[in-house]
């Protein structure tokens, strides 16, 4: 059966409620200060403007990863090394840096209400599933070992090229695939990857940024409206459909109960979906 119907779903603040949950205030500075980053002399605000924000752009287009990227930087602001102080050695900033994405990435699990859809969505022939996010290359064998604990068969997009479309879900990651999803070449390689030539349907959900925390530029209000723009006009460009769009829009961001029934009726949505014809 031919591919009809394609399914993209967002990770960070849509399938994983815990990856913007881990920036808030608090919780980021409790993990500062469980790394030892604090103690080096990284706060919240630092974080975010000195560190995440200037070289986001890199981290997420290129496979230097998080961990890389957060220690060159942290290099370069603080002075780091500082001989003769055993407390601000070199050596103490890379188990810092490493511990931080560690944790990150530990956190940043799928909410489960979303295993029961991903996996009826698997087994359906007529439908090809991404998860398709802008991050850190470290967070595709991240989202591989979630998907995997849940017994979900899945497979990095850049693994999929010059192959039948696999029976398993698909992990587009930007910085496997070189560029944003705000972007043509990002959705041109997945489509030609997955040879999803015909398709009649396009069905996305995504927050496009908006339950980012506060300080993380990601989720400027322009930002938003415009990754949003951008993204719908590249897929009706590049698979010739116009996508479907459900915006995961939280009101009340730190609201665990906000985001459970924002699911259900996101999979209100995608239940009528299946069964449109078309």
């Amino acid at each position: 059966m031919k591919t009809e119907k394609l399914f993209i779903f967002d990770y960070s603040g849509t399938l994983s409620l815990q990856s913007v949950l881990f920036g808030r205030r608090d919780s980021l500075q409790s993990a500062l200060e469980k790394s030892g980053l604090a103690s080096l002399g990284v706060t919240p605000s630092m974080f975010w403007e000195e560190i995440v924000n200037p070289t986001w752009l890199e981290g997420s287009t290129t496979p230097i990863g998080y961990k890389r990227v957060l220690l060159r930087r942290l290099r370069e602001e603080t002075g780091f090394p500082h001989p003769g102080n055993q407390q601000l050695t070199d050596e103490a900033l890379q188990r810092a840096a490493a511990a931080f994405v560690d944790s990150y990435l530990k956190s940043s699990r799928m909410e489960e209400s979303w295993r029961p859809l991903l996996r009826k969505l698997l087994y359906r022939r007529d439908v090809c599933t991404i998860i398709a996010t802008d991050h850190y290359a470290e967070a595709t064998p991240a989202i591989l070992k979630f998907l995997a604990e849940w017994d979900l068969p899945a497979l990095p997009a850049n693994e999929t090229y010059n192959s039948p479309r696999p029976a398993a879900l698909i992990v587009a990651n930007s910085a496997d695939l070189g560029a944003h999803k705000a972007s043509a070449c990002f959705w041109q390689k997945i489509k030609s990857g997955l040879d999803l030539q015909n398709l009649q349907e396009i069905f996305l959900v995504d927050d496009f940024g908006y339950n980012e925390q506060e300080g993380d530029a990601y989720g400027e209000a322009k930002q938003v409206e415009k990754r949003l723009e951008q993204t719908t006009r590249l897929l009706r460009d590049v698979f010739g459909v116009a996508p479907s769009i459900f915006r995961f829009f939280l009101e009340r961001k730190n609201d665990p109960r906000t985001y459970e029934e924002l699911m259900v009726e996101t999979a209100s949505f995608i239940d009528s979906f299946l069964e449109r014809k078309i």
